[in-house]
């Protein structure tokens, strides 16, 4: 049952390339607009809202030139100094700033006290410290159960984990897992959409569905936009497909979208 898992990894990548500015290839309205949101993220990241913070430092990943160093610098400092101040997700945040950076040993000791000060979410970043390429005593039986203990605690984060590491060795188990990590929190439902496409279309749209509408990860409204209409259509009928593009056009505000929601 490998295919429902590379098909998964497949759509993400398809979906995640189209959302993602694309260097070279930016119109001078949709970098209006992207300055526009980036600068929105940089006001929230400086109230210590620790995913804005995260998402500045990650904004333009694809684009080297266009990142700003300063800014991902006091993003960081923001994070560090709110982690010291008790708040576990700025932790979390920053734990996982430095496992993306391969700086395993700092992202440790950054998550191990918020993990064992109950804050279930960098349990599971904690374990992932053990999990990837290169990280020093790597000890994937650990991070499961990190994972493992994360999810029966209440951790949608944990349970996505959990049936990620799963994966094809028992598939409908992870599916389950992933199922319950969407029930928990929305953002967690695109990657539960994408891969629980060849379990049954209806539930998997759903999960599509409550992505696009219950967060601004634009990722799930394109899937749907991109290679589900029709089933949504045959599902919820036409409104909710004008929903859906009307919902596009706030999150995007040019291309076609605006017009198809009319």
């Amino acid at each position: 049952m490998k295919k429902l898992f590379l098909i998964g990894v497949v759509f993400l990548a398809i979906v995640v390339s189209a959302s993602e500015p694309k260097k070279g290839e930016l119109s001078p309205e949709k970098e209006a607009f992207l300055s526009a949101r980036y600068e929105e993220l940089k006001k929230s990241c400086a109230q210590k809202d620790a995913r804005a913070c995260k998402r500045v430092i990650l904004f333009y990943q694809k684009q080297p030139k266009k990142q700003n160093e300063k800014d991902i610098r006091e993003a960081m400092q923001i994070l560090l100094g709110a982690c010291k101040d008790g708040k576990f997700d700025a932790c979390a945040a920053a734990g996982e700033m430095h496992i993306n950076n391969k700086d395993f040993i700092a992202a440790r000791e950054i998550l191990s006290p918020a993990c064992d000060n109950g804050y279930q979410d960098a349990c599971v970043i904690y374990g992932r410290s053990f999990k990837e390429q290169g990280a020093p005593g790597k000890d994937e039986k650990r991070a499961k159960k990190l994972y493992e203990t994360a999810c029966e605690k209440g951790s949608a984060l944990g349970c996505e984990h959990l049936g990620l590491a799963i994966g094809s060795s028992a598939p409908e188990q992870a599916v389950g897992y992933m199922r319950k990590a969407c029930e928990m929190d929305a953002w967690r439902c695109f990657r539960f959409g994408t891969m629980a496409m060849p379990y049954g279309a209806e539930e998997a749209i759903k999960a599509l569905v409550r992505s696009c509408h219950e967060t601004d990860m634009l990722a799930g409204c394109i899937m749907l936009a991109k290679y589900h209409e029709k089933e949504l259509r045959e599902i919820y009928g036409e409104d909710e497909v004008k929903r859906l593009h009307a919902r596009l056009c706030e999150l995007v505000p040019y291309g076609e979208h605006c017009e198809k929601a009319r």
